[in-house]
């Protein structure tokens, strides 16, 4: 088993900011965004799950292409997510997520070299924890305390 974990602080209303850290060295603000009427200028919650879908995609091609010693040089992402709100329940969520992907390989890369570079990134979704992990039911415990000002 592996714990990652994150705290986040927020004083305010929701036109405020927020910050975020981690013991892995994540440090930054974060925000509602603009089109859910808050103020912007930094990184929002929808945003940053998006973040960590890309960042997961490329690393776990670049891990799956070192142990197949494929000649994979750069990958670029770009990854937009589609929120819609569920007619049933009338919650926004995440419906679905497009991944473009574009490779620079070496440049004496063969065809099936590059064929298998492009199968890692149709297989990626399957070993990447992020993605599995939006795929899946997920169990939420929550526990909450309180002080006065």
């Amino acid at each position: 088993m592996h714990t990652f974990s994150v705290s986040a602080e927020w004083t305010g209303d929701s036109n405020s900011v927020g910050s975020l850290q981690s013991p892995g060295g994540l440090h930054c603000q974060f925000a509602v965004p603009t089109d859910f009427g808050g103020p912007g200028g930094c990184p929002s919650p929808e945003e940053m799950l998006l973040a960590a879908l890309a960042s997961c995609y490329v690393i776990t091609i670049a891990y799956m292409a070192e142990l197949k010693k494929l000649p994979l040089q750069k990958q670029t992402i770009q990854v937009q997510g589609i929120v819609e709100r569920d007619p049933q329940t009338r919650r926004l969520r995440f419906t679905r997520f497009e991944i473009n992907l574009r490779f620079t390989v070496a440049s004496d890369a063969t065809d099936a070299q590059i064929e298998n570079i492009l199968k890692l990134a149709r297989d990626a979704k399957t070993f990447c924890l992020v993605s599995n992990s939006l795929s899946e039911q997920i169990q939420f415990e929550v526990h909450a305390d309180w002080s006065r000002a």
